[in-house]
């Protein structure tokens, strides 16, 4: 009888792995035609070094270095390029909004590379979740995949919800799911793991669960499992974490606050190994870090830095050392600036007083950068209202990091600062600032004009023109609006629009202001303007 049960389970391992093979064949098939191209495993990138970086990545670093010489970074790029809303782009679509973006710096066949790149499923569209699951293939962030849950719910008109309020509900999923699957944890982890290599990667998950979870979803459960980000779990640590999620006296939020207490306390020892690496090999890390290639960078990757550890550190693994790399990335962006890595090395506190000075020395940056903008408009004698208006083309008091981008551009900010300024104003990452947390990034309240007043400041401008010409205010606007349609005392918004563009430039006559007036006109929204009553009312307003 149990020869048989034996033979049973064989048979249905076997079953499993012709439907892995299976499965691993048809995305080789739906992969890239150029080779090149295919999204790489963890460990090959951590295996490289600077000359042989595996050509995704070549790709990601150059589009990167263009995005940050215009002030962007690539995560802006979807959401600027999907002018429609629709989280769709063709191929051709993307490739000319990158050569209208980058004034024709980046050359074709790179263009094509890059587009190609984010069409990961060949099929001749990048959809909003492709470009940000390739993107982020190797960083298992799920601060990210969370974003894009919630765009993801924003546009199916549910409410959105903070990141930990996320994680813990995929990771509540996770745990009816597996529950339900009446098997043992460990029976779970060697259905995970069927080539039986010891660990459990992301394509694991994905592999075992794609009917049950979005890729999304998949990446925040491993970001739970995968303490130390190697995109790598040991069986036995997957097996210990399985366990105690079914645990039944532990919520997913216990769980999750369990994990970030033993996080920090990991970081912390973690951190208290390399430190004692450093002495061991007696290594001065500030003259590694100035030495680290390109010296004339201000912020040095973390690959390359770990690299430039690894020609001192010869018995020690690659992996490790790109591990306490990852950890000295507090920002989790791939690169550190001089500070950031005096802190993380040179500073043998506690977590909780380390990321106290984190906040501390943000605070101090935010103040700094408001200044830097507060005295270039001085400079350039704009007030806040008005460089608002500017920039805001359509006058719906929302502008886009790109017009945002423009307008700091415009008053001659470096371009190192205008990518911080980006990240400050837009705080939630949804491409767009509304007119009140502009002013609040400015630590002011935005209050909103009436209509009243609105109007009556477009009606003194008129009439200054009109006392100029030398021509009372009545008899100059039905003369104005007379322009387009001289047979009737009735006129449409087009006409009233096409009159106001005549002579807007003249008397410094706002968009706002002109769209003020026509709504109040037209309050009916029939597409008609009564002349006489609407001139003798602005002129009520003088």
């Amino acid at each position: 009888m149990e020869d048989y049960r034996s033979a049973i389970k064989k048979l249905k391992l076997q079953a499993q792995q012709l439907e892995q093979e299976n499965n691993e064949l048809k995305v080789k098939l739906a992969m890239p035609a150029d080779e090149e191209l295919r999204i790489p495993q963890f460990e090959q990138i951590l295996s490289s070094n600077t000359s042989q970086l595996y050509i995704r990545e070549k790709v990601l670093k150059e589009l990167q270095k263009c995005c940050n010489e215009r002030g962007m970074t690539v995560e802006m790029l979807f959401r600027c390029a999907d002018k429609r809303f629709t989280g769709k782009l063709t191929i051709q679509e993307f490739k000319e909004f990158l050569d209208s973006f980058f004034d024709g710096k980046i050359d074709g066949i790179t263009l094509q590379k890059v587009a190609l790149l984010f069409d990961d499923d060949c099929s001749g569209f990048i959809m909003r979740e492709e470009f940000y699951r390739v993107l982020m293939y190797c960083k298992c962030n799920a601060e990210e995949h969370t974003y894009i849950l919630n765009t993801q719910a924003m546009k199916m008109g549910q409410p959105l919800d903070d990141p930990a309020k996320i994680q813990e509900r995929v990771l509540e999923k996770f745990i009816k799911y597996v529950q339900g699957l009446k098997n043992t944890p460990k029976g779970i982890v060697e259905q995970i793991d069927y080539q039986q290599k010891g660990y459990i990667t992301t394509d694991d998950l994905l592999m075992a669960m794609k009917n049950n979870f979005g890729s999304n979803e998949i990446f925040i459960i491993m970001k739970y499992f995968d303490i130390k980000q190697l995109n790598k779990v040991k069986d036995e640590d997957f097996l210990f974490d399985l366990k105690e999620c079914l645990n039944p006296n532990k919520t997913a939020q216990q769980l999750l606050a369990l994990r970030e207490n033993n996080t920090g306390l990991r970081i912390l020892q973690d951190m208290r190994k390399f430190r004692q690496v450093l002495r061991q090999y007696k290594l001065d890390p500030m003259m590694i870090y100035y030495q680290c290639y390109p010296k004339d960078v201000q912020r040095k990757q973390i690959t390359d830095l770990a690299i430039s550890f690894s020609k001192y550190m010869k018995g020690t693994q690659f992996d490790q050392i790109m591990n306490w790399m990852r950890l000295i990335d507090t920002s989790q962006d791939g690169a550190v600036d001089i500070e950031e890595f005096k802190m993380a090395i040179l500073i043998e506190e506690d977590l909780a007083t380390y990321q106290q000075l984190k906040v501390e020395r943000q605070e101090q940056i935010e103040p700094t950068l408001i200044e830097v903008v507060i005295e270039k408009m001085k400079k350039k004698q704009v007030g806040l209202e008005e460089f608002f208006d500017w920039i805001d083309t359509d006058k719906s008091q929302i502008v886009t990091v790109l017009e945002l981008r423009k307008g700091f551009l415009a008053l001659n900010i470096d371009i190192g600062y205008v990518l911080k300024l980006l990240k400050l104003f837009d705080k939630d990452q949804k491409g767009q600032v509304d007119i009140c947390e502009f002013y609040e990034a400015f630590g002011q309240e935005y209050k909103e004009e009436t209509d009243r007043i609105i109007m009556k400041k477009a009606a003194i401008k008129l009439n200054n023109l009109f006392i100029k010409n030398q021509t009372n205010f009545v008899a100059g606007m039905k003369k104005l609006l007379y322009t387009f349609n001289q047979s009737c005392a009735i006129i449409t918004c087009e006409e009233f629009l096409l009159a106001m563009d005549t002579v807007k430039d003249k008397c410094n006559l706002m968009d706002g202001e002109i769209y003020k007036m026509m709504e109040f006109a037209d309050q009916e929204k029939k597409n008609q303007i009564q002349l006489n009553s609407f001139c003798n009312y602005l002129y009520s307003l003088l």
